[in-house]
């Protein structure tokens, strides 16, 4: 063996394979033992054959699955044809509820979508690109939330501020008749 079993695991763990492999070690085990392998010897050439069965992953396969998130194009078949883009509010909204239920993390790194699971259709075909950049970078994520919510905040005071406007020159108008009317 290359690999002591301590370092096979670990990397097996890394990888994300320890389940599969471990499976077929305990088959392999299995079958040593069966034509007549003692034990310890069943034992050793089960770790050997888990170890060719499960060569390391290159680095390149490693890094070509990190970050990519897969099944954004998969749109479920029941859900209606979606606008371009609807308000960003609506958009946040529902990428702010449905991100954690529709994402699955693979191995190296990748993330499956099942946009099957969203409590909803979404808004737009906006609302998933912003689904990938809530799971790709979710500060970044949570930062433009944050700052749709303070643009929300300011354009209600604005129009508080203007409705108290009116509201002041309408006093102000309803005073002049009145002292007009005199």
């Amino acid at each position: 063996m290359n690999e002591s079993k301590v370092e096979l695991m670990d990397r097996l763990r890394r990888e994300g394979r320890w389940s599969e492999a471990s499976k077929f070690k305990d088959a392999a085990l299995a079958d040593f033992r069966a034509k007549g392998m003692k034990r310890d010897e069943a034992g050793a050439a089960a770790w050997e054959a888990m170890e060719k069965a499960y060569p390391p992953r290159s680095a390149e396969d490693v890094v070509v699955d990190a970050g990519r998130v897969r099944g954004l194009q998969e749109i479920p078949s029941d859900w209606p044809d979606l606008p371009s883009n609807a308000s960003l509010q609506a958009e946040l909204r529902w990428c702010q509820s449905n991100r954690i239920r529709v994402a699955e993390e693979m191995r190296g790194g990748a993330i499956r979508v099942h946009l099957e699971r969203a409590g909803s259709p979404a808004p737009s075909h906006a609302a998933l690109g912003w689904l990938e950049t809530a799971i790709r970078f979710p500060a970044k994520f949570v930062d433009i939330c944050a700052r749709s919510l303070k643009d929300q905040v300011d354009e209600a005071d604005r129009v508080r501020r203007e409705r108290m406007s009116i509201a002041e020159v309408e006093s102000l108008l309803a005073e002049m008749v009145d002292d007009n009317g005199d």
